[in-house]
């Protein structure tokens, strides 16, 4: 594995962005501010440069659940026109395979945005070990990991941006484990910290032009914030993610996490924040319908908790369901069957991890007090 390292700076930039078109015009300069804050050299010839999007699900860009791609293909251009050797790589939800990587790359924009910029599609489904993890060959053995995902809420994780970004470095169906290896929140969401900074992303940008709040990270809805958000580190580039959308930083258990570990600073007002005023983009985002009454319940004594009957689970919505079979190949603990063309979860084994919620293409999971 290539060696690189995250430089702990306080600065995030925060360009005002009214669509698309003006966060593709501001991604070199936002590129080149975080090169500079890591002390990086400008001539990329030869050098081996990972694009990391967010592809979680086969969507169209349209639907805000992956990376939007021209911002994907702008940041490839810039690397490939100092002569880098650049990769957009990935590992989505499910299964991960040279077919699937195909197709995904060319429903979210993918397959255009390398054709546009000159940048190569990682086919490979090789791995290498990466600390105690195991991540895809391209970000192990790249020597610059571009993280470009996008702001949205979460319905395990409360939040994800740019350090949730990273568990697509894991492959394939190996999230599941560490699912099954991790339920308990906490420990999943300290989990990340560490995936993220054994992959040691330098360069590291957000979309919050268009958000998603809600039951995200993929059954949201859409909301318009308007900001292009980058650092040299992801745990202070997610601090003020947060804070933008209505999070205090304890809510969020990564961010939390990156604190109480030192690796970003503890409130917003210690940030520098390049660029303009976060007050002004604040928003208070719609939390997952697991988020506010899982806060409260994790407050509670564990002799309190034991005793209570109801709580959030997911459930298949029968009339959208079509018997796919998704929810039930991404399942980490196997507790999901297909009957009589049919999803059907057995909650006694269910760890609320929500993948069944997160990658069912047809919507047809919920998530209700059973």
């Amino acid at each position: 594995m290539k060696e690189r390292k995250i430089t702990f700076s306080e600065r995030v930039y925060q360009i005002p962005c009214k669509n698309y078109q003006e966060a593709a015009a501001a991604m070199d300069d936002m590129i080149q501010n975080i090169l500079t804050d890591n002390g990086l050299e400008k001539d990329w010839k030869g050098k081996k440069v990972v694009i990391k999007p967010n592809l979680l699900a086969r969507r169209k860009p349209e639907f805000g659940v992956t990376t939007q791609p021209i911002l994907i293909e702008k940041a490839a251009a810039y690397f490939v026109q100092r002569g880098a050797k650049v990769t957009i790589a990935d590992s989505p939800g499910g299964m991960y395979s040279s077919g699937i990587l195909t197709r995904i790359y060319e429903t979210t924009g993918m397959k255009a945005a390398a054709e546009n910029s000159g940048a190569s599609l990682n086919f490979s489904v090789k791995t290498q070990k990466c600390d105690k993890f195991t991540v895809i060959a391209p970000l192990a053995e790249a020597d610059l990991i571009v993280n470009v995902g996008r702001m949205k809420t979460h319905m395990l994780c409360d939040m994800t941006a740019a350090v949730k970004n990273l568990f697509g470095s894991i492959p394939g169906l190996q999230k599941a484990e560490c699912h099954a290896h991790y339920p308990q929140k906490k420990d999943f969401c300290a989990m990340l910290v560490d995936l993220c900074l054994a992959n040691a992303p330098m360069v590291n940008i957000i979309d919050g032009v268009i958000a998603m709040e809600g039951n995200g990270p993929a059954a949201g809805t859409l909301r318009h914030v308007g900001v292009l958000l980058g650092s040299a580190n992801p745990f202070s580039l997610d601090l003020l993610c947060a804070h933008l959308m209505g999070f205090e930083p304890e809510e969020v258990l990564t961010v939390d996490t990156a604190v109480k570990r030192g690796l970003c600073p503890a409130t917003v007002k210690e940030l520098t924040v390049i660029g303009s005023d976060p007050a002004k983009y604040r928003k208070k985002f719609k939390r997952p319908k697991t988020g506010k009454s899982a806060q409260l319940i994790r407050a509670l004594p564990a002799s309190i908790v034991a005793r209570l009957k109801r709580e959030k689970q997911p459930v298949i919505l029968t009339k959208k369901c079509i018997g796919c079979g998704e929810c039930a190949r991404c399942c980490p603990v196997e507790t999901i069957r297909i009957e009589d063309k049919k999803a059907v979860i057995y909650h006694d084994k269910c760890i609320k991890c929500y993948c069944c919620h997160e990658l069912c293409p047809q919507k047809a999971v919920a998530v209700k007090m059973v």
